[in-house]
């Protein structure tokens, strides 16, 4: 490694991406001076996550930056999914829980066992005119990224549901909480980060909230509050609020990085929905390569572009996934049926990758149970061979053809019996005569979540049973996925 003609870094914010820019740098620049400004936290902090392949990547480059003292740290292969009555578990594989508040001492310290990192208690006000190079990782709503935000091209993106983040000195189960009462649901996302603490999300529609009258009250009252709702799931524990009441999620996406020799990492540059739980992660891997880039290239410019180049691409994935996982919970939040193993088996599946082929080959025990109630009995069909009556046709199986003029659709079975159908988008709002079944165009573009957001809303309030309308013959692993899911009952090729 060459190294760049930076000899003097301001990295502003103390947090991972912070903590560990500087780290590195310190390893690969060794005469480079560091000033790593660091603000006191406002609070304790609740947990992240990360993945044993992440951590086994990270140990393999900072043998100590994950030597936490085990009460700050709590792993897990599973989780537990609350719907209703039903507990319904399924696998989570190699996850831990950390302690937000130890980790990130633990990483300022290790930056700061250098003798070329010095730490600066104090807000940065203005940036360093002496330092070669200013990286801002001070988080989403960092003050020095929001004054250059036409030079970054930041845009910011609110979601449609309200959370609040907070924690509670009981060890939970890793668990979704799908409580339903009467108004909609509130969905909870829950982990325990230490030997003695757990982090509670609560995500809900505002419709939701208000009707429940959780809006609008001090935090102190809104964790009071959300405590007695979950009194039971939380064993009579109490709830600790680590945010100022209800938020929307912000997504901040930057279309550039750079701006002159000032440089975007963390969530100064991206943020991702907390349900995807790689915040942490993508952070902590941007400030490796902006190091690492640096330290490969004679020129500061070049090294920003390459910096550039690499992450945001991984960058730009992780956020189309995380829209997709943002909309799941917030169809949820809005009233989407609830129907057990076909839930579980949704929110698994709101990611790509995880396809009925996939989670069979990893989770075999829970999609058969997930199959079993699909088709009212134990089974060893895959979800589009579990046989459907739609008026008087019984399919044997639900990848199928249909007819379409003027807005109606007809199924025809093998025995000459036909099923009519209405083109539909969105559930009506009346009975329908003569009508056996809907049908949903599938939305072009986007994800799994997105192409059959329409079906899965008409699905969750028709008493009919619906087809996803698609143009080209899908594959039979995402048919699979999709009639698992409960997104849809059928596939039409029209």
């Amino acid at each position: 490694m060459t190294g760049s003609g930076v000899r003097a870094v301001a990295v502003v914010g103390a947090g991972p991406a912070g903590a560990f820019c500087a780290l590195e740098l310190a390893r690969l620049m060794p005469d480079t001076a560091i000033d790593l400004y660091y603000r006191e936290e406002r609070g304790p902090g609740a947990g992240i996550v990360v993945t044993d392949d992440f951590a086994q990547r990270l140990r393999a480059v900072h043998p100590d930056a994950l030597r936490l003292p085990d009460s700050a740290y709590a792993t897990w292969d599973e989780t537990v999914t609350a719907v209703g009555d039903e507990r319904i578990r399924s696998g989570a594989f190699g996850m831990s829980g950390i302690s937000r508040q130890v980790f990130h001492a633990h990483v300022r310290e290790l930056a700061t066992r250098s003798p070329y990192v010095r730490l600066v208690s104090r807000d940065v006000i203005r940036l360093p005119r002496q330092a070669d190079l200013v990286v801002l990782a001070d988080g989403a709503g960092g003050a020095r990224r929001r004054e250059r935000a036409d030079r970054f091209g930041t845009t910011m993106t609110s979601g449609r549901t309200l959370f609040v983040w907070m924690s509670t000195p009981a060890v939970l189960e890793p668990c979704f909480l799908l409580k339903d009462l009467g108004a909609g649901p509130l969905v909870v996302h829950a982990y325990p980060h230490a030997a003695d603490a757990s982090t509670f999300i609560v995500e809900a529609d505002p419709d939701t909230l208000a009707a429940l009258g959780l809006l609008g009250l001090p935090p102190e009252e809104t964790q009071t509050r959300l405590a007695g709702l979950f009194r039971e799931e939380l064993g009579g524990a109490p709830l600790v609020s680590r945010t100022a009441g209800w938020q929307e999620f912000r997504t901040v996406v930057n279309r550039r990085w750079t701006d002159g020799r000032t440089v975007l990492v963390g969530d100064a540059a991206h943020t991702v929905h907390f349900s995807t739980g790689s915040g942490t992660v993508l952070a902590i891997d941007d400030a490796l390569c902006l190091a690492r880039s640096l330290a490969e290239h004679d020129d500061p410019d070049e090294a920003l572009a390459a910096y550039e180049g690499a992450r945001q691409p991984v960058v730009a994935r992780a956020q189309e996934e995380a829209a997709e996982s943002t909309a799941w919970f917030e169809q949820l939040c809005r009233g989407d049926r609830l129907e057990g193993h076909q839930t579980v088996f949704a929110l698994r599946s709101r990611r790509s990758a995880n396809t009925y082929g996939r989670l069979r080959e990893r989770d075999p025990e829970f999609v058969a149970r997930t199959v079993a109630r699909l088709a009212g009995r134990p089974t060893t069909a895959e979800p589009v061979d579990v046989p459907l009556t739609v008026g008087r046709v019984r399919l044997r199986h639900r990848l199928v053809e249909v007819e379409h003029r003027d807005g109606t659709c007809v199924l025809r079975g093998g025995d000459g019996a036909r099923a009519v159908g209405l083109l539909v988008d969105e559930a009506p709002g009346r009975p329908l005569p003569g009508i056996d079944f809907l049908a949903v165009r599938a939305r072009p573009g986007g994800g799994r979540v997105t192409r059959s957001a329409a079906a899965a809303r008409v699905r969750g309030a028709a008493g009919l049973p619906v087809a996803l309308l698609v143009d080209e013959e899908l594959p039979r692993d995402e048919a699979n996925t999709l009639i698992a899911a409960a997104r849809t009952d059928l596939v039409a090729r029209s």
